[in-house]
């Protein structure tokens, strides 16, 4: 990725709850103090949306269009480019749709009361090098005009979906949901985090860099991974894609899939490049985790390129 990129960036940015409320956020990414956002009187925080640098100091935001009676229509626009350690900060409703770029899919953000209706975005440029995590696509946050469209997505669906999920240390706590966690990725690259899993893309037949990244554990026989939705969620399917770049790769020839509310689903897996689908009766859960994973050969690499769970919010 060019490290000299233009941020004439128009990011526009979709918001709404998942029932009935929504809004837009349209980015044509001017300078502005910073204002906390506040609740409006009918209790709803206004969106906002705001670039800070790596000392958190505030470089551009946005300013409500109070000509919207809703009051939560933002635009956001500067000329400068993007440096290591810079932050997208997003303030809004519990509930947000937020698309950063146009080469990954809308994110579905829930925001737990912790986060006090705030989600930090820090673009990604990998681990201290001045170039894009190598798990995104190398023209991502590029100099160029973002076009996104508006896609409500509520009912049923993948509640798995998250490309704005990030690693976080083994101690922090996680601000927006779904997140995805786990005990081992080969030797600590970003290409095989645990957050590849839940991304959206669906590259198959290699590994490495994007597009293929995936979540690659260590060679270990007591790897897990796990998805927090940080609220209660009704389930009925989970869908898994094996990294399938064979003869590099093996595959898990079976699993347990552990649940929140203890129950567990035993799971038998073939080497089908394909998305392979687990159905079951419906469980109010939090979370789930995914354990037990029995290779089919111990000493080749295993991965999920992707992890889908199907359902619906509860709230």
């Amino acid at each position: 990725m060019n490290t000299r990129r233009k941020l004439f960036a128009r990011a526009i940015l979709a918001a709404y709850e998942f029932v009935g409320f929504s809004a837009f956020l349209a980015g044509a990414l001017c300078a502005q103090g910073d204002n906390a956002a506040r609740p409006q009187r009918d209790g709803k925080i206004p969106i906002r949306i705001s670039v800070q640098n790596k000392n958190g100091i505030e470089i551009a935001a946005s300013v409500a269009d109070a000509s919207l009676a809703s009051a939560t229509s933002v635009s956001l626009a500067f000329d400068r480019e993007y440096q290591l350690g810079d932050h997208i900060v997003v303030r809004g409703p519990r509930r947000m749709a937020v698309r950063f770029d146009q080469n990954f899919s809308e994110c579905l953000l829930y925001l737990p009361d912790s986060s006090l209706g705030k989600f930090n975005y820090e673009l990604p440029f990998g681990r201290a090098e001045e170039q894009t995590g190598s798990a995104y696509a190398p023209d991502s946050f590029a100099g160029r005009p973002h076009r996104v469209s508006r896609d409500e997505r509520t009912g049923y669906r993948n509640l798995a979906l998250n490309p704005c999920d990030a690693v976080l240390p083994e101690d922090a706590h996680a601000t927006a949901y779904p997140h995805s966690s786990t005990n081992s990725y080969a030797r600590n690259l970003f290409d095989f985090a645990a957050r590849n899993a839940i991304d959206g893309v669906e590259q198959n037949g290699h590994h490495g860099v994007w597009p293929y990244q995936s979540w690659g554990p260590e060679r270990l026989l007591d790897s897990w991974w796990k998805l927090d939705f940080g609220r209660p969620v009704e389930l009925n399917k989970i869908a898994l894609m094996n990294r399938a770049d064979y003869p590099h790769d093996s595959f898990w020839k079976s699993a347990v899939v552990e649940f929140s509310d203890g129950s567990r689903l035993p799971i038998q897996i073939t080497s089908s490049a394909s998305l392979q689908e687990f159905r079951f009766s419906k469980r109010k859960v939090t979370w789930f985790r995914i354990t037990k994973l029995e290779p089919e050969d111990p000493a080749t690499w295993c991965s999920f390129i992707e992890v889908e769970a199907w359902g619906d919010d509860l709230r």
